[in-house]
């Protein structure tokens, strides 16, 4: 059962071309791209994943980065 589930993910992150990130990433390691990133986010549950679109993500994210370097 397990290694089917590991063939499925492993497929569905090549349609959607994603990488696996590994259990041993650490915070220090660069962002990982912007789909992985969308599709952790969508992956809860609530209104608030179920609404958030592709175009909202990426501007949160640019928003984000402006604040973060506004700070520096």
């Amino acid at each position: 059962m397990l290694c089917t589930l590991q063939v499925i993910s492993a497929r569905v992150r090549e349609l959607l071309g994603i990488t696996e990130v590994p259990w041993s990433r650490s915070v220090a390691d660069p962002r990982r791209d912007s789909m992985g990133l969308f599709l952790e986010r969508k992956s809860r549950t609530g209104d608030r994943a179920d609404g958030l679109t592709w175009q909202q993500f990426l501007d949160d994210m640019s928003q984000t980065e402006r604040e973060s370097e506004n700070q520096i």
